[in-house]
């Protein structure tokens, strides 16, 4: 007899929670091409797709890997996603609980005692344990279950999409900051070169070889740049300034350290590359837990239109003595099995279903947009590689030039054949282009750094 109870209870327990109401998990088809465009005539042979080396291999300034080290430990958003993911885990501790079966002791004293000229007191001890235990035969607690496990799933993606996002930032800081100290350079550079033009017409027009004009223009020309110096004094303490919050801690900064081409090592890829390595991307896997987490959400709203089925059972003890609290004959125990049928609840049942399946749609759409944007940002890095590469190698050849012209244009100016204004345009030109030159190695840098980011790079060590 007691091995029947013990394998009625057993079957009980194997029973609770076999059945699950939640729609069965199918990854939404791709809204986006099977494959990027890395070509121009898009003839080009199937090879292995691109992996993450790692954000230490890729940034190969051992200063920009040193300032990204130091965020990582110091940045408030890491320390708000680390937050959430405990969080989250707690959550569904917390949730995945309600599957088990709950023990609570309790223990009291109650002291009583009459209104009339007889004023004696009773006391009446009390003491017991309570056993309580809902079957899921629907699945109701096991896909609430589901559901916050999935969430937090969902926030360790996010803990990695913050990682990654802010590798990023730093890297694209720090070369901005770098960007900075080089316009500030070459302006200071430029106007030294405009102080000593200026002293050659000085002395020109001591000797009468030019006029008070072509003197008037070269003091503009030291004006105007002396007005570039300070606008880029105040774009360099910005870009410091932004480089500091991110750091997550205000230190001293490196000063100017150079920015080649050499610190980032270019992301390699293959002559085709299937649209489907944005799946290892932490945010699409983010929204992908939260879809499953939805369809988990849709089981537990289908399992509150069936009964649920509880059983409580308890040990309890009293006395008026403590002393003989437990002692033979003063306890008592029950077992209360308990249906709950759901039969008019004014349609909540049915409106919280619907309001599930309308957030599974939602999860759906948020899932699709997000692969979709990550295609874009892909496709645009790519775009912009080869155009940045060749304005890059045009503006070269345009310096190169430009320093020609402007040594004929001082030395034909000397000799009289042309007139000021003609050395002014080629400095002028000269100035320009030079910052030209540093705005697009920085973009091209930013534009590597944006590819390697929307690839899914830098969670990596």
């Amino acid at each position: 007899m007691f091995l029947l109870k013990r394998l009625s209870i057993s079957t009980v327990l194997i029973l609770a929670g076999c059945v699950s109401l939640a729609p069965e998990y199918q990854r939404p088809a791709s809204p986006v091409p099977q494959q990027f465009s890395l070509s121009r005539n898009g003839l080009t042979p199937s090879v292995a797709g691109y992996q993450d080396t790692g954000w230490r291999n890729f940034f190969v300034d051992p200063q920009l890997a040193g300032l990204i080290t130091e965020a990582l430990k110091n940045n408030r958003d890491v320390k708000m996603a680390a937050l959430k993911v405990e969080e989250a885990r707690a959550q569904f501790n917390v949730t995945d609980a309600d599957r088990y079966p709950q023990l609570n002791a309790s223990s009291g004293i109650t002291y009583s005692g009459g209104l009339t000229s007889d004023k004696s007191t009773a006391q009446q001890y009390d003491a017991g344990l309570a056993l309580s235990y809902e079957l899921d035969f629907f699945g109701r607690l096991k896909n609430m279950s589901d559901a916050d496990r999935q969430n937090f799933f969902a926030s360790e993606e996010a803990r990695r999409a913050v990682h990654i996002l802010l590798v990023s930032n730093v890297s694209q800081s720090y070369f901005n900051q770098q960007l900075a100290y080089k316009q500030l350079r070459i302006a200071r550079e430029t106007l030294k070169n405009y102080q000593q033009s200026y002293a050659f017409v000085e002395q020109q027009l001591v000797t009468g070889s030019t006029n008070v004009l072509a003197l008037e223009q070269a003091r503009g020309q030291i004006e105007s740049t002396r007005a570039d110096i300070a606008k880029r004094e105040g774009e360099l303490a910005q870009a410091s300034n932004a480089l500091q919050l991110v750091l997550g801690t205000y230190r001293a900064l490196p000063g100017d350290g150079g920015m080649n081409a050499s610190d980032i090592a270019p992301v390699t890829l293959p002559p085709r590359l299937s649209s489907a390595i944005l799946l290892q991307r932490p945010d699409i896997m983010e929204a992908e837990y939260q879809l499953k987490a939805a369809d988990a959400n849709i089981g537990a709203a289908r399992a509150a239109f069936f009964p649920s089925i509880s059983l409580t059972s308890g040990l309890s003890t009293s006395s008026t003595e403590l002393s003989s609290l437990f002692t033979s004959g003063s306890g008592m125990w029950n077992f209360i099995p308990k249906i709950d049928i759901p039969i008019f609840n004014a349609g909540r049942n049915k409106a919280n279903l619907k309001l599930a399946e309308i957030r599974q749609q939602q999860s759906v759409v948020n899932y699709e947009q997000k692969i979709q944007s990550a295609f874009k940002q892909v496709a645009d890095a790519l775009a912009l590689r080869d155009s940045l590469s060749q304005q890059l190698a045009a503006q070269q050849r345009y310096l190169d030039s430009l320093n020609i012209t402007l040594q004929r244009a001082r030395g034909l100016y000397s000799s009289g054949a042309v007139s000021y204004i003609e050395v002014l345009d080629a400095e002028r030109s000269l100035f320009s282009t030079q910052q030209n030159i540093l705005d697009l190695i920085y973009a091209r840098q930013v534009n590597e750094i944006n590819l390697f980011t929307a690839l899914g790079g830098g969670w990596v060590e």
